[in-house]
């Protein structure tokens, strides 16, 4: 289970053209509820909470339909909150 509780502000990191369309990279960050179970249901990972920050980066590219789309996603830097 992972639940969102906190997202930070919108950074903007780069921006560049690939090709005729622009890209822009984009990074923010998020604390979230980090539980794992099996199947039975049994809490194997994390805990109910256990809330880490999550470290993201988006680049999105404006596509020809004029609307901007998730070209990749990336995530680093987990750190667990006491």
């Amino acid at each position: 289970m992972r639940q969102i509780l906190h997202v930070s502000d919108i950074e903007e990191r780069e921006r560049k053209m690939m090709g005729d369309s622009p890209l822009i990279i984009l990074g923010f960050k998020t604390q979230q509820v980090y539980c794992v179970r099996d199947k039975l249901g049994s809490i194997k990972e994390g805990g109910k909470d256990t809330i880490h920050t999550v470290h993201y980066a988006w680049a999105m590219q404006l596509g020809e339909d004029r609307v901007w789309r998730l070209r990749e996603m990336q995530q680093f830097g987990v750190a667990a909150l006491i």
